[in-house]
């Protein structure tokens, strides 16, 4: 069988010979003794003849319209006329036969303007036949192919693990599926495999990795779906470093074939430094802004905040980024960033060596700042004349703070974004721990999370000091892996699920099978899962991961296209024994 040919393939090299093309009308013009259609299929468009010389496919020609399903036979010549616009403009093709395979009605979405996407979900296979979307499809099959071909030539075995398992209390809430077998009882789809890599390094297959489906029902926004993919990476017997150098190299060789960028040297900082200095744990480093930490400034040394968590801060923009800034759009400020907790933000100005508060000519402030004070916030931001300091309270929700939230808009709003820049980095050495909203502690990455540097005392009794063998892939503001050192001690791990209030009896019930396995020579091991989806977004230059994925849901979990999640017939429900007798 011989290779298919695409029309956007077909070049100057194709000269004098005949070819079969299958394809949809792009566009259609009749002058009467000369149709031209424009042929369009996914890697391109050129453009057909149709003369009136051979009349039956003429007259069979003169019945096409856009968006018609059809097969042409015809010769490529040189074109007269040359299109620089498009790839295959220096030829075209004069038809020989003409087979119409299917007719077309009018399209209930336009290509051609900027659709809601409401729309282009509900017609998502319209949509998809955007060149813009086309390229980022045909994007995501090279780079995962890419990757697969790294992995494997280092060594890394493709398995597959099941998509119907159990339900286990890791973090989100799962997915359930009714057993029609056994009555009332559930599997769960899979949050991520960790349970299963992790034994597959058990079971010696000490280089594991999938291209795997993953759900969750949790909370969405552009850059999370219901279901996504992730790589999912799994080794024994290998340290942080080594680790590190080798997703490292697979990333920067998947930058370099896609988009032809050489990645710079990954940096490294702790989840404390990202905090501290930038108020998230995923910091876009193309914005040169920090947090400047002043508490020590405004509170006597007996009563000096050390937590990061409560402090006052400052941001430094310089003078040359500020044009055409008043009052009222200072004063938006205030207002969007009380929304995040900040509710006393001075905007300072540097004026001979003082600072001035830009909003209010009394120069009164909510902070009570002295001369030498003033000499002291300016030297710490390393402030210049006619500075602006943004100056306020910091609170924190999550790993994100209020303050690192107005430095992520200041830098949009004055443009301080470096473009065309890529800031590859590691955060490493998260907490073990979090507290969620009722003070329960919780794990920060997972519970199979390795601590590092500890003695078991100090583990049982300060587990919120304890930090983690955990480590995050962020570029450019986008975390787009997660990892860790993973436990591989039996009564490490136990006492994991002690410290998170997992009693004996449940632990047997939801993990025992697992603990089970720590007992038979477990390997000391790691892994991380990178977001393929992101990945995808990142390198296809969107911030939408809905554009990168074939059929997404909407922001609620919706289908627009299938009008999923639907009602199921009670007849089902019943066999499944869902339905109970006051069900109506």
């Amino acid at each position: 069988m011989k290779n298919r040919i695409y029309c956007g393939e077909i070049n100057t090299t194709h000269i004098n010979q005949e070819i079969i093309l299958y394809g949809w009308i792009d566009n259609y013009i009749n002058l009467g003794k000369l149709i031209f259609i424009n042929l369009r299929d996914r890697e391109g468009i050129i453009q057909i003849i149709f003369t009136s010389s051979n009349k039956t496919i003429f007259k069979l020609a003169s019945t096409l319209r856009n968006d018609f399903c059809v097969k042409i036979i015809g010769k490529v010549v040189k074109r007269i006329n040359k299109n620089l616009n498009l790839p295959t403009g220096k030829i075209e093709i004069i038809a020989s036969n003409l087979f119409i395979i299917n007719k077309s009605k009018s399209l209930p979405i336009n290509n051609n303007i900027l659709n809601t996407e409401e729309i282009r979900l509900k017609y998502r296979y319209i949509d998809l036949r955007q060149f813009k979307m086309l390229k980022i499809i045909k994007n995501r099959s090279i780079i995962t192919s890419i990757i697969r071909s790294f992995l494997e030539k280092h060594k890394f075995l493709n398995i597959e693990t099941p998509i119907l398992t159990k339900s286990t209390p890791e973090g989100s809430r799962d997915y359930l599926v009714p057993s029609r077998i056994h009555k009332k009882k559930f599997y769960a789809l899979p949050q991520s495999p960790q349970i299963f890599k992790q034994l597959l390094m058990i079971a010696g297959l000490d280089r594991y990795y999938q291209i795997a489906k993953c759900f969750r029902d949790e909370d969405l926004r552009s850059d999370r779906q219901p279901e996504f993919t992730q790589i999912d990476i799994e080794v024994s017997f290998l340290n942080f470093d080594d680790f590190k150098n080798l997703i490292e190299k697979m990333l920067c060789y998947l930058w370099k074939n896609i988009i032809n960028i050489t990645l710079k040297k990954f940096s490294i900082i702790t989840f404390h430094d990202a905090m501290n200095n930038y108020g998230t744990d995923k910091p876009d480093l193309r914005n040169p802004l920090k947090l400047i930490d002043l508490t020590n400034l405004f509170i006597k040394k007996n009563n000096k905040i050390n937590n990061i968590f409560n402090r006052i801060v400052s941001i430094c923009v310089e003078n040359k980024y500020i044009k055409n800034i008043n009052n009222e759009i200072l004063n938006n400020y205030k207002l969007y960033i009380n929304k995040y907790g900040t509710n006393d933000l001075n905007i300072l100005k540097v004026k001979n060596h003082n600072l001035i508060n830009f909003l209010n000519k009394n120069n009164q402030s909510k902070f009570l700042i002295n001369d030498q004070m003033s000499k002291n916030i300016i030297l710490r931001n390393q402030a210049n004349n006619n500075d602006l300091i943004f100056l306020g309270t910091e609170k924190i929700n999550g790993t994100l703070s209020s303050m690192g939230i107005l430095r992520e808009k200041l830098s949009i709003d004055f443009n301080l974004i470096k473009k065309n820049t890529w800031f590859p980095l590691w955060i490493i050495n998260f907490p073990l721990f979090k507290k969620d909203k009722i003070g329960k502690l919780i794990p920060m990455h997972h519970p199979f999370t390795s601590p590092i540097k500890f003695n078991i005392n100090d583990l049982k009794n300060n587990p919120e000091n304890i930090i983690s063998d955990s480590y995050d892939i962020v570029i450019n503001g986008y975390e787009i892996g997660s990892g860790s050192g993973r436990i591989y001690d039996y009564k490490i791990q136990q006492i994991i699920f002690d410290i998170l209030k997992i009693n004996r009896q449940i632990q047997e019930k939801d993990f025992g099978f697992f603990l089970e396995a720590l007992k038979f020579g477990t390997p000391p091991h790691r892994g991380i899962a990178l977001g393929l989806d992101r990945l995808v977004m990142l390198l296809s230059n969107t911030n939408n991961i809905r554009d990168v994925i074939a059929f997404p849901k909407t922001t609620s979990g919706a289908c627009l296209m299938t009008q999923s999640p639907n009602f199921i017939n009670k007849n089902i429900l019943k066999e499944l024994g869902l339905l109970c007798i006051t069900d109506k």
